[in-house]
């Protein structure tokens, strides 16, 4: 009951601040809209020139932007929750481009910061997985918010007037912020092509597509697609066919600290679709998932030649001095020739700095090539 006062309190609150947000329909579950409000100016009788300068610019910026929508083009998309198990297909309609933007985790944020929409942001998290390569001077503008780990409550969303809210798929679960609650508040919900088991390359160019009509900056979004597609073929033509008929086994460590007793592999999905475009492949691409938990013996057993140490937050030296430090582990070529090469758990994900990671596992691969 005090919730739903407090809901209603802020709506009013909102009628009055002329507060403006995003115009999305949902289906199959009833429609959510927020209505554009009208700004308003309320000058005493002592400022009426003040009172009228105020008027004329409200009215010209309203102008703009009814002018702006007008020539908005409705974007509907599809929701995927079926895949993950947490929900079903939803169907959503952009009249208008979202303007309370919230990122979960560093690698959803740098889509936005990439195309230049830090105005259309409210907050974002570094989440589980910290981008310690990202250098959009945005990320120390837009505020970060929730704990350390990227966790924020119901009441913060719609303290700060989110209306579209992007992660993986989890954070649509009903113990977060399931798609009822989301469709009740006017957030539009968004979970990446990339984030799919089975996604490739092609999935983040499909999100930036995607992203560039909601928010209309499609001639930007076109712009990183054909620099990352630059980027891709440059890697390809440095390293040669050569590399691709006989690609160099990766052991992905994945886990987030040292000494674990299963280790977490990445396995398809993105990370196995970049290490394949960096001429490699990841020797546990047989499991049918994009992550995977694990045996030391099967790592034994397989053999990599190199192992790609994900880097979450900064801790990589103690993991790495604790796979040197395995005695169980010192047979493996990879231990033995010291190959472990180091790439940020962000970007490895599929993400604006995606393209560059597949350079830098390319170079840690074929070092000879790029000199």
């Amino acid at each position: 009951m005090i919730m739903k006062k407090f809901l209603s309190l802020f709506t009013v609150l909102v009628l009055i601040l002329g507060m403006i947000g995003c115009a999305v329909d949902s289906k199959p579950v009833a429609n959510t809209e927020n209505q554009a409000k009208e700004t308003t100016v309320a000058e005493s009788s002592t400022q009426a020139a003040s009172q009228t300068d105020t008027q004329e610019t409200t009215e010209s910026t309203e102008s703009s932007k009814d002018m702006k929508n007008a020539q908005y083009e409705p974007v509907t998309i599809i929701v995927d929750l079926e895949r993950s198990g947490l929900g079903a297909k939803i169907e959503q309609t952009f009249t208008e481009p979202p303007t309370g933007v919230v990122a979960r985790g560093d690698q959803m944020a740098d889509y936005f910061f990439d195309l230049g929409l830090e105005d259309h942001m409210v907050g974002y998290t570094h989440g589980g997985c910290w981008s310690n390569v990202s250098q959009f001077p945005a990320r120390d503008i837009v505020p970060l918010i929730g704990d350390a780990q990227g966790n924020f409550t119901k009441e913060k969303l719609l303290e700060i007037e989110c209306d579209f809210l992007m992660g993986w798929d989890s954070i649509f679960s009903d113990k977060n912020f399931n798609q009822e609650f989301c469709q009740a508040n006017g957030i539009a919900m968004y979970t990446p092509y990339c984030a799919r088991d089975t996604a490739t390359f092609e999935d983040i160019f499909r999100d930036y597509e995607t992203l560039g009509k909601i928010f209309a900056v499609e001639d930007v979004a076109a712009d990183r697609i054909n620099a990352m597609k630059e980027k891709l073929a440059y890697v390809r033509e440095t390293i040669g066919q050569e590399a691709y008929d006989n690609p160099v086994g990766i052991f992905v460590y994945g886990s987030g600290s040292a000494n674990v007793e299963a280790p977490f592999t990445a396995c398809q999905g993105m990370p196995g679709d970049m290490i394949k475009l960096a001429g490699g492949y990841s020797i546990f691409d047989d499991i049918d998932k994009g992550w995977a938990t694990v045996s030391w013996e099967q790592v034994i057993e397989r053999d990599p030649e190199v192992i790609m140490m994900l880097d979450y937050n900064g801790e990589n030296p103690e993991k790495i001095a604790a796979l040197y430090e395995n005695e169980a582990l010192k047979n493996i070529s990879a231990i033995k020739n010291k190959r472990i090469i180091e790439i940020n758990g962000a970007d490895i994900q599929g993400s604006a700095g995606s393209a560059g990671t597949v350079e830098l596992i390319a170079k840690g691969l074929y070092p000879d090539k790029f000199k």
